[in-house]
């Protein structure tokens, strides 16, 4: 730093002036720091990137009829083509969740530009016979989703033939917090139930209880939209009231449906042309700041599945990215 002295101030004088100007240049240099430091301090954090991803999942192409057998590289392009970032498998036959599958699928989602949100695991939970076996197999879905760079696993319930109802959620709520601890402290991965029709865990009474004997630090909410309405639930006041213990959601839409009618398959249809107010759980998922995916798990495309997505993609782009995005 340069300090300018008066040219006729005397010698002594000189070097007064002097040292009173560096401190005075000191105090400002430090007022300035400290002014910048609480400015910093005061301005709020913005999100490094968008708060909601969206994701298909696998369903869509997997209960088509077809006469060749489905490949991965047919569902991930049409999910890219669509406009879409991940990809959703879940444990069922025709690309079921193994170690040649899923090191298949991780080799090629960087052609596609795409991740796995979640890997969707349905067992027999409620079975405490059945719970070290649970244990030991949760690291083998674990692994897959590290390996994917994903953080969330979602559980599909037992069915629902059981002699005693309460004693079968208690079972499951046993295994789930044990599994979501081994996911979160181990892997750094969060865990939530998927409520399905059919399913222990179908109605809102049996998600109030599940939710009720869980431990919130390590098992939550992974809704699906469509499901709490054929469950008898109304989905903007279930997910209002379980808000804060959202991990992962699905977004489907449906004609009305009711259990009285066979088939459910037949009445769900893309986002915006059925019965669920995304509008309103969007709002929700603002309210609360929701981070993470939004997967749309259409169980049966009456377009291609392609042209199924970019309608949703469309719906998305103009009803819901507005609202929160």
């Amino acid at each position: 730093m340069r300090v300018q002295v008066p040219p006729r101030a005397p010698g002594g004088l000189a070097l007064r002036y002097a040292v009173f100007a560096m401190r005075e240049s000191h105090t400002t240099r430090r007022r300035f720091l400290g002014a910048t430091a609480a400015l910093a301090c005061a301005a709020p954090v913005l999100p490094a990137g968008p708060n909601l991803r969206w994701g298909l999942g696998i369903v869509t192409w997997v209960n088509r009829e077809r006469k060749t057998p489905l490949e991965w590289p047919e569902i991930l392009s049409d999910i890219a083509a669509g406009g879409f970032e991940g990809v959703e498998p879940f444990t069922q036959k025709t690309l079921p969740v193994t170690d040649e599958n899923m090191a298949r699928l991780e080799s090629l989602l960087p052609k596609y530009k795409l991740r796995v949100a979640t890997i969707y695991w349905g067992d027999q939970w409620h079975l405490e016979s059945e719970h070290d076996r649970l244990r030991k197999e949760c690291h083998r879905f674990l692994g897959y989703l590290k390996r994917f760079g994903s953080d969330r696993l979602t559980i599909g319930p037992s069915r629902p033939d059981v002699e005693d109802e309460a004693k079968a959620i208690a079972g499951m709520a046993k295994i789930m917090n044990s599994i979501g601890e081994i996911a979160l402290k181990e892997y750094g991965i969060k865990t939530g139930v998927h409520n399905h029709v059919g399913g222990l865990i179908e109605n809102p009474r049996q998600i109030d209880r599940l939710m009720e004997e869980t431990d919130p630090r390590y098992f939550n909410l992974s809704p699906d939209t469509a499901q709490i309405w054929m469950g008898g639930g109304e989905p903007v006041r279930l997910i209002e009231k379980y808000k804060h213990r959202l991990v992962y959601i699905h977004y489907k839409d449906i004609r009305a449906y009711h259990r009285g009618l066979k088939g459910y398959r037949d009445n769900v249809i893309e986002l915006g042309r059925g019965v669920i107010d995304f509008p309103a759980l969007h709002r929700i998922l603002k309210s609360v700041r929701y981070r993470g995916w939004i997967t749309i798990d259409l169980d049966n495309a009456r377009v291609s599945p392609l042209e199924s997505a970019r309608v949703q993609r469309e719906y998305i782009d103009r009803v819901l990215a507005p609202i929160y995005s």
